[in-house]
């Protein structure tokens, strides 16, 4: 089943917003059968702002614990980034409150989460997640438009990287990473645009890599882009891997 995703462009503490990221996790649990657990994912146990202002308390201990507030709802449990994992089991709603594109990537990967909310605190905090997947606005109830996808080429490219290495550690370990660079070596010689944004969006939503391995290829594209150079990889025959994508 295909993840749920909704995001809110709130900026500040308003309440109205916050209940409303709360809210729509409760009817996720009513669209969505056997909701094990709505997760309230916060920064630090220091950021329960956001969490007093929704329940009208800032006695939030039992949270941390996980509590039953209405037998017709699974169980609230507050977690914070440090504890927060994929633990494989039963299948979960987040709704996450302050955090970044960055982070939000991180728990999309997870396999137990069924449905993200983003409630942004700053202004386009969470846009670059919400545009690599077409997230919900949750005030206007219309789908963000995605980010665009890379040129064809550097698309198959990256489809060839993808059917060579081994998808569960990425480019770590050393020959992976050696053809990641031909690659980003020959896409770049031949004037292809790079764009970080397009091509994490296309490696984490078409090809499935997950976000810290899609990072490590960024982080090579990067270092390009901004006028630097990596060691390793071949210089040589580049023009042959352009024609091949070019021919697919």
């Amino acid at each position: 089943m295909e993840k749920k995703r909704y995001y809110n462009d709130n900026i500040g503490p308003i309440k109205e917003n916050e209940v409303l990221a709360f809210k729509k996790a409760l009817e996720l649990c009513n669209e969505i059968e056997d909701i094990t657990q709505i997760t309230l994912l916060i920064h630090t146990k220091g950021n329960t702002g956001y969490l007093e202002r929704i329940f009208g308390t800032r006695n939030l201990k039992d949270f941390f614990h996980g509590i039953i507030i209405d037998k017709d709802y699974p169980p609230f449990k507050i977690e914070t980034v440090r504890t927060f994992n994929d633990d494989w089991q039963g299948k979960k709603i987040v709704v996450a409150f302050g955090l970044s594109s960055n982070e939000l990537h991180k728990y999309d990967d997870y396999e137990n989460v069924v449905g993200i909310i983003a409630h942004q605190w700053s202004e386009n905090s969470v846009k670059d997640w919400a545009k690599s997947w077409g997230a919900i606005n949750l005030k206007s109830e219309t789908k963000i438009e995605k980010i665009l996808f890379p040129d064809k080429v550097v698309q198959q490219a990256f489809i060839d990287l993808s059917n060579s290495i081994n998808m569960t550690t990425g480019i770590h370990h050393f020959m992976d990473k050696e053809l990641c660079k031909t690659y980003i070596r020959a896409l770049n010689k031949y004037d292809y645009e790079l764009n970080s944004k397009e091509i994490f969006s296309f490696l984490t939503t078409e090809l499935n890599w997950k976000s810290d391995n899609a990072n490590d290829v960024i982080k090579l594209i990067d270092k390009i882009n901004s006028g630097g150079y990596f060691t390793g990889g071949a210089k040589t025959g580049l023009q042959y891997h352009i024609k091949r994508w070019k021919s697919k």
